[in-house]
């Protein structure tokens, strides 16, 4: 998946894609069905277990995205730390710094609805789904 033109989950749209009573669902499915790759970093696969997810809708996301939760590797881990290091970066953001790092060196578009905690990443090559290209 690495290196091609992917669609990278946030974690909150991995979890608005299962339910559709969740505000973000449509844009969560419009992603998934936009015919590009898709993938999520296992450190967002991490976050979603983290909360209680229903069987059922675990299993609907696990179809939806396949074999593509991509692991976090020492390169992800390096980027990572140059990341959370950025101005204006909270402690809080430290997830974010590991799922945007994956999605940087993944050459992927990240698809999130926390646009704003994911801006600092921008300036180091992350790219928004949906954001007006530069």
């Amino acid at each position: 998946m690495r290196g091609l033109a992917v669609i990278h989950f946030d974690t909150n749209l991995l979890i608005a894609a299962i339910d559709a009573a969740h505000p973000h669902y449509h844009p969560a499915r419009a992603a998934f069905a936009s015919g590009k790759p898709v993938s999520a970093s296992a450190v967002a696969w991490t976050e979603l277990l983290s909360k209680s997810v229903p069987a059922l809708r675990l299993q609907a996301l696990t179809a939806l995205l396949g074999s593509r939760i991509l692991p976090f590797t020492k390169a992800d881990a390096e980027f990572a730390g140059q990341l959370f290091q950025a101005p204006g970066v909270k402690r809080a953001q430290r997830l974010d710094t590991m799922i945007a790092a994956t999605a940087i060196l993944g050459g992927a578009e990240l698809a999130t609805v926390n646009v704003s905690d994911f801006a600092p990443f921008i300036p180091f090559g992350l790219k928004l789904l949906g954001a007006p290209k530069h």
